[in-house]
């Protein structure tokens, strides 16, 4: 059952790819826009998906070309 979730996950997130350095730093590719904001969460859409990073002093240090780079000190990332 599990499975099949994280397969639908995937299709549904297409081309992005996350990469989590550490508890610090996030890279997204591909994202669309940013949905919501402040300094304890980011939305981010992926497309059929939204992405949650919640934590603390969170910023979107860029957003070029449907790459963000967050920073800060991140507690959980969550499809929603």
């Amino acid at each position: 059952m599990k499975l099949n979730r994280l397969k639908a996950v995937s299709e549904n997130i297409n081309s992005c790819t996350i990469e989590l350095f550490s508890n610090t730093r996030v890279i997204i590719t591909d994202c669309k826009c940013v949905v919501d904001y402040s300094k304890e969460y980011m939305v981010l859409n992926l497309g059929d998906l939204n992405l949650k990073i919640t934590g603390e002093n969170l910023v979107a240090d860029s957003f070029v070309f449907g790459q963000t780079d967050i920073k800060g000190n991140i507690k959980k990332l969550e499809f929603i």
